[in-house]
């Protein structure tokens, strides 16, 4: 998992990560009267301008809702995306909530690490041509992990389709071209994952919470009324001029970016270069084969390398993650490609088929590049092989890499896998960096080297976070405070917990570690927050780490009523718990918790502070020992 944003990356995600998550309740009062549902003119009746928006011809995308809504949402998504799917009921949410106010029209995006995504974008779009989207559309998301072209047809049948002319569509060129397009069309507006939305053009990133939605469409409403008065302007003429004047995404505003403090020198010895070996920046990759976050930047790469020849090269680091099941020997096989000089055609191949990597699809694309397999699977399975991989990962650590995808601009950190443009962003400020270098004539490892010598990173300031009156475990004095910033709801923070308990446990550590746990709810988990309160009145009740375990137990269980029945289990008053969450009681707690860990860099779980140094995700429990060990030489102990 990604886990280390840079400040651009920190406010994209700040729409999604920093929200109140509090389930919706019901009333007693009546529904309002539903608006006729309306699914638009199939596409072969209306004409699609392919060089204008799709987003401004809503009469040739699906949609439902009232035609004259005063707010329309486009939902850009990915019938293979979870996220995706969970927020679907949250849409038709909206529609009850707004009959007449809101409609909702959809554009496919398909992520290139989801291998079935397009081709469950394409069997849409051919529904649709048959007037059948809604249908195929529900089909395909009850069905994300079966998606395949047998279930596609079966479906088409099961509606009543054409399935000579739906298969027909689905593999007809023009489909992709039209799904490639709409995808195109989003960019410019902020749109990159899924699922994200329009809102009268209005970016909206996440499966937020409904009162989240309610906030932006209300405040389109009352922005609809204002242009309709102001400029005599109803119907699509009214759409249009509310995407026109939209405010644009804060991620594409000019921010005052703040000069590095200092670079980070890797070492680049051996390591596969693309590019001009005698480029002015450098760009050192830390990746994970098995990461579906690395496959999209992968992409990225490739597009930033055609759009600046000769100016950027790209150099390899292995950092393959602990808890990807395939991708350590995916790494060893890639460098047992480099070895026959096939390293980044071999890369590409695990980039394009990230789900079958394992040893024997590994042995397979070996054979389909025309390497010597028996050498091949002697080197992927040798020491030495072995050895380069793992110092790859402790250059990468040593280096302050925790996630990937992770890059180093001529060694500036930028990290994730963002857009093209702040990619773009970061080699326009590294080629201006290395002006005066290349005015002397350097270029390639010379400018690197001496770039980096010239601004070293200064010692980082301890962080310093409040743990007055936080839950703790362990010894009061010890030596080593470690700081654990998590969320019930997040399977990492679940999959830490046992290096933790081992942590605590080791002989060697006794009475040499405190663990502090502070509250960071994620705000694409729905139950997190309250979660999280939950957390805080069990501790103000003398039971916060019988309940830590209850809800770690039961992480797909944490509603109000199962937190209710854990509170009953570990000896505290159920009553008393859901007033206090009614009442949002610890609300301010946890926020003052997440706010600590936005203080510190934090914008991802499970994180955590070591004697003030940050540490971040579900580590191996040797690199927890490697930091506590540091920590306990640097204290005296």
């Amino acid at each position: 998992m990604s886990m280390l944003n840079t400040k651009r990356t920190l406010i994209v995600m700040a729409t999604v990560i920093l929200l109140g998550l509090t389930g919706c309740k019901k009333t007693t009062q009546p529904e309002p009267q539903q608006a006729p549902v309306v699914e638009a003119a199939a596409p072969q009746a209306v004409a699609v301008d392919m060089n204008a928006p799709l987003i401004f011809q809503i009469g040739a995308l699906p949609m439902k809702g009232n035609k004259d809504a005063k707010v329309t949402i486009i939902e850009f998504s990915d019938y293979e995306c979870p996220y995706c799917s969970r927020v679907e009921p949250t849409i038709a949410e909206i529609l009850k909530a707004y009959p007449n106010d809101v409609r909702v029209a959809f554009i496919n995006n398909p992520l290139p690490f989801h291998t079935n995504a397009m081709p469950a974008a394409k069997a849409a779009v051919a529904a649709h041509k048959q007037g059948k989207h809604w249908e195929m559309h529900d089909a395909l998301f009850a069905n994300q992990k079966g998606l395949s072209v047998d279930f596609f047809k079966s479906k088409a049948k099961e509606l009543g389709l054409d399935e000579a002319r739906f298969e027909a569509d689905m593999n007809d060129p023009a489909t992709e071209k039209l799904i490639n397009k709409g995808m195109e069309d989003g960019k410019p507006y902020g749109i990159g994952g899924t699922p994200s939305f329009l809102i009268n053009g209005v970016a909206f990133v996440g499966a937020q919470p409904l009162d989240n939605f309610k906030k932006v469409i209300d405040q389109e409403i009352k922005r609809a009324d204002e242009v309709a008065k102001a400029k005599n302007l109803s119907g699509e003429a009214l759409y249009q001029e509310l995407v026109k004047t939209a405010p644009k995404p804060k991620a594409d505003e000019p921010e005052e970016e703040e000069a590095p403090a200092g670079r980070v020198h890797v070492d680049l010895t051996n390591a596969p270069i693309l590019g001009d070996a005698n480029a002015p920046v450098t760009l050192v990759e830390f990746t994970d084969f098995e990461c579906p976050f690395c496959s999209r930047a992968n992409t990225t790469i490739h597009e930033l390398l055609e759009k600046n020849p000769g100016k950027v090269r790209v150099v390899f680091r292995h950092y393959p993650l602990s808890f990807h099941k395939n991708a350590k020997l995916a790494h060893q096989a890639a460098e047992a490609a480099k070895i026959q000089g096939k390293f980044w055609e071999y890369y590409d191949k695990l980039f394009a088929n990230q789900k079958e990597i394992d040893r024997d699809h590994l042995i397979g694309y070996a054979k389909e590049l025309g390497l010597d397999e028996a050498k091949f699977t002697a080197d992927m399975d040798s020491d030495a092989v072995i050895k380069i991989v793992e110092a790859d990962v402790k250059a990468g650590t040593d280096a302050g890499v925790r996630g990937t995808p992770h890059f180093f601009f001529n060694g500036t950190l930028l990290s994730g896998a963002q857009p093209i443009t702040a990619f773009q962003s970061a080699l326009d400020k590294e080629l201006n960096a290395a002006d005066p270098y290349i005015k002397k004539g350097m270029g390639g490892n010379d400018l690197y080297e001496q770039i980096i010598k010239d601004n070293p990173v200064p010692k980082a300031a301890p962080i310093v976070i409040d743990i007055a009156g936080a839950p703790f475990k362990g010894a009061a004095d010890a030596p080593v405070t470690l700081i654990q910033f998590s969320e019930f709801q997040c399977p990492f923070c679940s999959r830490v917990e046992p290096t933790i308990k081992q942590l605590m446990e080791d002989p060697a550590y006794a009475g040499k570690i405190k663990v502090v746990f502070k509250q960071f709810p994620l705000g694409f988990h729905d139950k997190a927050q309250k979660a999280a309160e939950a957390a805080l009145f069990a501790h103000a009740n003398g039971k916060f780490w019988e309940m830590h375990e209850k809800m770690f137990a039961n992480q797909q269980a944490l509603g109000i009523e199962d937190l209710k029945k854990y509170a009953t289990e570990v000896g505290l008053d159920a009553a008393a718990l859901e007033k206090a969450l009614n009442d949002n009681t610890y609300k301010a707690a946890v926020e003052a918790d997440v706010k600590a860990g936005q203080g510190a860099g934090i914008s991802g779980t499970p994180s955590f502070v070591i004697n003030g140094k940050l540490f971040v995700g579900a580590q191996p429990i040797d690199n927890f020992k490697k930091e506590i060990d540091a920590a306990l030489a640097e204290a005296g102990k």
